[in-house]
C-alpha cells in the first residue's frame, strides 16, 4: 500500500518507469499521472485509520506516493475545519451549507498540501534546491517548506504579487526574482530556467507534488461521516484542486469506503476564466485567454495549460459545471464570509462562496444539496486590497459621552 505502481500519461494512456524522472509525455505533452497501490485497503484497514490518533495529511499514508517516512516535511498540514454555515446558508438559500477552511494551513493557503508531498519528495530524491513560480501563496508554502527542510528556494514572481505574500516568502529566506511581466510570461520565463538549470520544480507538472490535494477527499470523507456531498466548489487557477479532489474521491469509491461522487464545480474571475470557457464551448482542451486584472489574484492565471483540460474532463464526468465570478459577486462573498461565517478569506479564497451564491440563485443547486465550499486562502495575504474599507474610522475622546455618540451613528439601537 503506498507505493506507487505506474506513472502514466492519463490522455495517451503511454507509461513511464515510475522511479525514472518523466514529468511529462514524450508523445502528446501531457503531464504524467501516478497510481499508487491501494490493494489491501480494506474494512480493517479503514477503521484503523479512522481510530488512528495521527493527525494531519500524512495520516493518509496508504494513498500517498512517498516511500520513506524519514524525508517526511510536515509543518502540522491537513485536517483544516469543515464548518456548517448555518447562518451564511440561511442568507443564500443553502441549508446544508460547509466551509472547508483552508485559511488555518501552515501558510494560509491550499498550496501547503502539494508543497508537503512535493517537498517531502525532493528530500527523497536528495535535490539541494527547490523552485517555484507563482502568484503568491504557492510561493510563501515552498519557501516555508524549503526552511523546514534545510533545502534552498528560488521563487519567481510578477509584478504584481501581493505585498503580503512577497513579505512572507522572503521572511523564510527564499530567493526570490520579481520578473517585470504578469504570470503568464513569468511562468515562461520559469520553464526556461527549469530546463536550463535543472531546478526541482514545486509546480502542477510536478506528479508527486499534485497527489496532495488527494487529501481534500479523505479529509471531507471522514468529517461528513462517510457520506459525499453533492457540490464541491473549488477556487480554480490551474485546475489542480479540482483535479485532485476527484482522483481522491474515486478512490475512496473504488474501494467501496463511499457510495457517491460528488460534482466538481471551477470557480473563476471573470476576468480569467479559460477553463469555464472551454467548458462551456465544449472544448477538449482550454486555450490561453487575456488575463484581465481581478481581485482574485491569486487564480489569475490565462493559460492553465498542465491540468486545465484535466479539470474540464473531470468537471464533465462528475456531472459538475464551471461558473465564472464578477468582481463585484467576489467582493461580495468575501464580505459575507467575514460577517457571517467568520472566516477572513482572500478574494480568490472566498470566490468559491460566490459560485454557490449563483448556482443557488439559478436553481442548479437545489436548497437541501449537500455543498461544501473550498475557502483556500487567508485575508491577510492581500491585507492591502483597496475595496475593503478603512478599519478605522477618526479615533473619539475618551470620554463615555463620545463612545455613546459613535455608537449611536454606528448603530442607532445599540447601548
Amino acid at each position: 500500500m503506498g507505493q506507487v505502481t505506474s506513472l502514466f500519461c492519463p490522455r495517451c494512456g503511454r507509461t513511464y518507469d515510475p522511479t525514472g524522472s518523466h514529468e511529462s509525455c514524450e508523445g502528446c505533452g501531457a503531464v504524467l499521472e501516478l497510481a499508487v497501490n491501494l490493494d489491501g485497503l480494506g474494512r480493517a484497514e479503514r477503521d484503523a485509520l479512522l481510530a488512528s490518533p495521527e493527525r494531519g495529511l500524512f495520516r493518509w499514508w496508504p494513498f500517498l506516493p512517498l516511500a520513506d517516512r524519514a524525508c517526511v516535511v510536515s509543518l502540522g498540514e491537513g485536517d483544516t475545519p469543515l464548518l456548517q454555515a448555518g447562518r451564511l446558508g440561511e442568507r443564500l438559500g443553502l441549508q446544508r451549507l460547509y466551509l472547508k477552511n483552508d485559511t488555518v494551513l501552515p501558510t494560509g493557503s491550499l498550496k501547503d498540501r502539494s508543497n508537503a508531498i512535493g517537498v517531502s519528495r525532493a528530500v527523497e530524491l536528495g535535490v539541494p534546491l527547490v523552485a517555484v513560480v507563482s502568484t503568491g501563496n504557492a510561493a510563501a508554502s515552498v519557501a516555508a517548506y524549503a526552511a523546514a527542510a534545510g533545502l534552498r528556494a528560488i521563487i519567481m514572481l510578477p509584478r504584481e504579487t501581493a505585498l503580503g505574500k512577497v513579505t512572507q516568502a522572503a521572511a523564510h529566506g527564499a530567493e526570490i526574482v520579481a520578473v517585470d511581466a504578469d504570470y503568464d510570461a513569468t511562468a515562461k520565463l520559469f520553464a526556461a530556467a527549469v530546463r536550463a538549470f535543472g531546478w526541482y520544480a514545486c509546480l502542477s507538472n510536478n506528479p508527486y507534488r499534485n497527489e496532495g490535494k488527494k487529501s481534500y477527499a479523505y479529509e471531507l470523507w471522514e468529517q461528513l461521516g462517510g457520506e459525499a456531498p453533492e457540490w464541491i466548489i473549488h477556487p480554480t487557477a490551474g485546475g489542480l484542486g479540482v483535479v485532485a479532489t476527484w482522483k481522491g474521491f474515486n478512490e475512496l469509491h473504488t474501494l467501496g469506503w463511499v457510495g457517491r461522487l460528488p460534482r466538481m464545480v471551477a470557480a473563476q474571475a471573470a476576468a480569467c476564466a479559460p477553463i469555464v470557457e472551454a467548458y462551456r464551448s465544449g472544448s477538449s482542451d482550454v486555450q490561453a485567454v487575456l488575463a484581465k486584472a481581478t481581485v482574485a489574484e491569486s487564480i489569475r492565471v490565462g493559460y492553465p495549460k498542465s491540468l486545465g483540460w484535466r479539470a474540464v474532463r473531470d468537471i464533465r464526468k462528475s456531472g459538475g459545471t464551471a461558473v465564472a465570478l464578477e468582481e463585484a459577486e467576489i467582493i461580495e462573498a468575501r464580505d459575507l464570509l467575514a460577517r457571517h461565517a467568520g472566516i477572513y478569506a482572500e478574494p480568490a479564497g472566498a470566490i468559491s462562496l460566490a459560485a454557490a451564491a449563483r448556482l443557488r440563485e439559478e436553481g442548479i443547486i437545489s436548497s437541501r444539496d449537500l455543498t461544501i465550499c473550498m475557502i483556500t486562502g487567508h485575508g491577510l495575504k492581500q491585507a492591502e486590497l483597496r475595496a475593503i474599507p478603512a478599519p478605522l474610522a477618526s479615533p473619539i475622546e475618551p470620554t463615555l459621552d463620545s463612545l455613546r455618540r459613535r455608537l449611536e451613528q454606528e448603530h442607532p439601537v445599540a447601548r
